[in-house]
């Protein structure tokens, strides 16, 4: 009697587990089916993106402007708006908002000085004179080859 009460309780916990794992897996269908060009998604490896075209079981999606990846629709894990802004391109460029920042074409503008500044100290650094006993060149250095 407690062996077919134990195989019950066994069989029941089955049955419950599986039951919501079907009922995940009927949602995640719905959503995939209902897919629309235009929807902001999201697939399973977290790319973001806007949905232009379904094409059967391919999906294309537009991640920023002229930049298009195709999908397949199994790979759409949610519809959901980019955890980041995004920013529009703004076509109305008559707004007097927007500061212009003017870029000097050379340097002298950002010293603070106008006139042109003048080299006066020319100090020459000379090599270090070298032992007698040591040869200017090893052997087996060539001119214009590197050490490691």
């Amino acid at each position: 009697m407690e062996f077919i009460i134990l195989i019950a309780v066994f069989g029941l916990m089955m049955w419950m587990m599986s039951r919501g794992a079907k009922k995940q897996r009927q949602a995640a269908q719905d959503l995939r089916s209902s897919l629309e060009v235009g929807n902001q998604v999201m697939t399973a490896s977290g790319f973001y993106g806007t949905i232009v075209d379904i094409d059967g079981d391919v999906i294309t999606i537009e991640s920023t402007p002229g930049v298009e990846t195709l999908w397949k629709r199994d790979a759409i894990a949610a519809v959901t708006e980019p955890p980041f802004a995004v920013e529009e391109e703004l076509e109305d460029e008559s707004s007097d908002d927007v500061e212009t920042l003017a870029v000097p074409d050379d340097a002298s503008s950002l010293t603070g000085t106008t006139d042109n500044p003048v080299v006066t100290d020319t100090t020459v650094v000379e090599e270090p004179e070298r032992p007698a006993d040591e040869p200017s060149e090893r052997p087996g250095d060539e001119p214009g080859e590197r050490r490691a």
